[in-house]
């Protein structure tokens, strides 16, 4: 063995030693996320979503949208996230662990290859390890742990990393397999498209020594082949997203200028108000990667400020930080290593910034994930060159900022525990933002802690009167509490801003019905049908309407169909049984009163079957009725 060969077998288990520390430090941090539950957007990918049942529905995997947000389809486009989702539930059901335990466990893979990906730029072992370290224990990225929907950003970020790790080689088999690498890193998470710009770059800067003449002489041949891998790629992915949600970025209804503005105020703003907020939150996203310590999960409006002219102080520290960075760029230029490790964070970050297109959100620190990446291996090669004491002092900053960053992000991830505790932490660290009080109201709500839920949502409807579900929840609330006029006026604000919320057409029929204003319970219940024909809750409430309305025979056919849905409730049961008194089919009506007193032995189920069977003339049956029912209910005036 030649020296040379024998210097790269110990540098190669030299990294090997830290792509093993990197790991085991992402475990130690993030291991108290172990023990959290499936919390906020965890509902729409995983508890409420079709897609995240069967890991074998592939059609359902690659085209239809990922996951659902209140019974409805996203924009999201993530199968193979969705898929893994899916492999969990096949596994273990909903229990948490296991969704969790994927998640460390895929952080410490990632955390291992930031040490692969940073020795295959020539940094020397040591700067490479501390990259892996420091990405390992970053805060910022506790919420792509914590949280098991962060699990795109994982999965792509992983992806990512082998792609531009493979395409380090020259070889063609390797590079192709750079690319399937690149295809998973786009079905897990959109941000990996960034790479069909790195990929190149890597060569032009690492290969072609920074020639834009030599880099496209050598366009041919092997390297050709493997660009147009990325191309069909690229485009067989952007056609699947099409087909999945109706257009590239969504189908009308679904795009950004359907998403809601407390999710994101700009996606449908000016563009200069777009780009002016969008550089303003690129300072805040930089302040985040280097000063981690004041986190959040709610950067929804009106926590972050919209800004709409460059004079505005947010706008100003925006252009400044973007020109900052221009100014970085040219400096690092001659450092091919560093100028890529800055073009890895601005690209993946780029994609979800809303520079280039408006997305979902505003900002989220999952959005940093693997931005991260390049920034923790800048900190690190600026670490590791400097010299004598210099060095001494730097590498106790790193060891100090290991510490503390893992200190910080263990008793980060606790947040995601449970969802009281994370819409606490939310409304605590951002109390500006609308969708944190609503979030936790709603919390509250399902708690039965009616006063704190009500408190928490007006606050949010403060602070944008036009939140749907806040609306909606505190509507709901109300109408438990009997507050029929309040309840009324705010579903109805509800569904004026969106008529497609099922929920709130159904609380309109119930409190309609209550109000004995029967026409409009039954245009409710018609438009709750019409939404979700599939749910029995709208054609149940469509027949207690029709029964107000005298209409027996259609009210015993809307139950009917309620019936032979799945999950239909025991209001169906007991519809279905006073429409078929109403006929005057007391047979019918008692079979089925019967059945309901057996599975939801209810005051107004023991009443209709003991009326079911005086009329038909069943006496003694009527009195052993009412005998059960007081013996159930001896403090019950009317048995």
């Amino acid at each position: 063995m030649t020296r040379l060969a024998a210097h790269e077998a110990m540098n190669r288990r030299v990294l090997a030693c830290w792509a093993a520390v990197a790991a085991l430090l992402a475990l130690v941090a993030h291991v108290p996320s172990l023990a959290n539950g499936l919390v906020l957007d965890d509902a729409d990918a995983i508890l409420e979503n079709e897609a995240a049942r069967d890991p074998l529905a592939w059609r359902r995997l690659l085209l239809a949208s990922s996951w659902v947000a209140s019974d409805r389809p996203t924009t999201s486009y993530r199968p193979l996230t969705t898929w893994t989702f899916a492999v969990n539930h096949a596994l273990h059901g909903e229990r948490p662990f296991g969704y969790h335990l994927v998640n460390v466990v895929a952080h410490a893979g990632v955390a291992a290859l930031v040490v692969c990906f940073a020795g295959t730029l020539g940094l020397p072992a040591t700067a490479a390890g501390l990259a892996g370290a420091l990405f390992a224990v970053h805060p910022v990225d506790s919420e792509a742990v914590a949280a098991v929907v962060g699990r795109a950003e994982i999965l792509s970020a992983g992806f990512a990393l082998l792609a531009l790790i493979a395409w380090r080689r020259t070889a063609l088999p390797v590079r192709m397999g750079g690319v399937a690498a690149y295809a998973l890193a786009l079905l897990a998470k959109e941000y990996a498209i960034a790479l069909v710009l790195l990929l190149p770059l890597a060569d032009l800067l690492f290969t072609d020594e920074g020639s834009p003449g030599l880099f496209l002489r050598r366009c041919r041949g092997a390297r050709a082949f493997a660009y147009v891998g990325l191309a069909l790629v690229t485009g067989g992915y952007l056609a699947l997203r099409a087909v999945a949600l109706g257009g590239v970025i969504g189908a009308q209804g679904r795009g950004p200028g359907q998403i809601p503005f407390w999710l994101n105020p700009i996606a449908s703003a000016a563009p200069m108000t777009r780009v002016l907020t969008a550089l303003e939150v690129l300072a805040l996203a930089l302040w985040r990667l280097v000063a981690p310590f004041r986190l959040s999960a709610a950067y929804y409006y009106r926590q972050i400020p919209v800004v709409s002219s460059p004079t505005e102080p947010g706008a100003a520290l925006g252009l400044v930080v973007a020109t900052g960075v221009v100014a970085l760029a040219v400096v690092l230029w001659r450092n091919r290593a560093a100028f890529f490790c800055l073009a890895l964070a601005l690209s993946s970050y780029a994609v979800v910034s809303n520079l280039v297109v408006p997305i979902g959100t505003l900002f989220g620190e999952r959005f940093l994930y693997l931005p991260s990446v390049g920034f923790c291996t800048l900190v690190a090669m600026g670490l590791v060159r400097t010299r004598g004491r210099a060095r001494i002092a730097a590498f106790s900053l790193a060891a100090v900022l290991v510490v503390v960053w893992g200190v910080r992000t263990g008793l980060r991830t606790r947040v995601w525990h449970d969802d009281v505790t994370l819409a606490e932490s939310m409304v605590a660290s951002a109390p500006e933002s609308a969708h944190a009080h609503a979030y936790l109201g709603t919390t509250y709500a399902f708690l039965g802690r009616r006063d704190d839920a009500i408190r928490e949502l007006e606050r949010a409807l403060a602070i944008y009167p036009d939140h749907v579900e806040a609306l909606y929840n505190a509507g709901t609330i109300y109408m438990q509490e009997g507050r029929t006029a309040e309840a009324l006026d705010l579903l109805r604000r509800a569904t004026t801003l969106d008529p497609t919320h099922f929920g709130a057409w159904i609380n309109r029929a119930t409190l309609h019905s209550q109000a004995r204003d029967f026409p409009a319970a039954l245009a409710a219940a018609d438009r709750a049908v019409a939404l979700r024909p599939g749910l029995p809750n709208g054609h149940v409430m469509r027949g207690f309407a029709l029964l107000g309305l005298g209409r027996a025979t259609d009210a015993r056919l809307a139950f009917e169909k309620a019936l032979a849905l799945p999950h239909a409730a025991p209001d169906a049961l007991l519809g279905f049984g006073e429409a078929a008194l109403a006929e005057g089919n007391e047979a019918v009506a008692a079979r089925a009163l019967e059945r309901l007193v057996g599975i939801a032995p209810t005051p107004d189920a023991y009443h209709a079957l003991a009326e079911a069977y005086r009329r038909a003339g069943r006496d003694d049956d009527a009195a052993r009725a009412v005998a059960a029912a007081h013996a159930r209910y001896p403090d019950d005036p009317s048995f």
